[in-house]
């Protein structure tokens, strides 16, 4: 397998897998979010990859695009992710975790700190993904202030010590 950077050429393609990958989802439209993810000025390139198998085909995508956390001192760039793609056929094959360490460190190379989403729990706890409510940021949506969907990962230790605020995950 071999992960690399997105190119338009991929672009028709990833959208099939993105929606072959969210069939069973409840995230419908997924495929066209990352789309219009492509347009917006948070857009990192280098920061939107394929995982092609031995024979060429997309097998898996990631992107991590820029987000502010609004806090009162103003706002602090760091990333989003989403989305997160493997075709079925491949699913427990490790693509997912092999795009997130591709991905973050090429974050890392890049000056980034810190990485959000917005998923499943059960799933992201395992690569170090924790509430961001235990880092004092919250979604602007989450009234409870305790919402374990909306997660963080400090790439660099210490990242977002003393940052307090909200992030729209959008």
């Amino acid at each position: 397998m071999k992960i690399r950077q997105e190119t338009p050429a991929d672009y028709a393609e990833v959208y099939e897998l993105v929606k072959i990958s969210f069939a069973t989802s409840t995230n419908e439209g997924e495929w066209d979010y990352l789309n219009e993810v492509r347009k917006k000025a948070a857009f990192i390139p280098e920061l939107s990859l394929v995982a092609e198998n031995d024979d060429g085909r997309l097998v898996g995508q990631i992107v991590l695009y820029k987000t502010d956390i609004t806090t009162p001192e103003g706002a602090v760039t760091q990333l989003l992710l989403s989305p997160i793609s493997v075709h079925p056929d491949y699913f427990r094959r490790g693509i997912a975790t092999a795009m997130m360490k591709e991905a973050f460190q090429i974050a890392q190379e890049l000056g980034y700190t810190a990485v959000f989403l917005c998923g499943d729990p059960q799933f992201y706890h395992r690569f170090g993904f924790r509430g961001s409510y235990e880092f004092g940021i919250y979604h602007v949506a989450d009234k409870s202030r305790c919402g374990e969907w909306c997660m963080a990962l400090e790439l660099k230790e210490g990242a977002l010590s003393g940052i307090t605020g909200t992030i729209d995950i959008e």
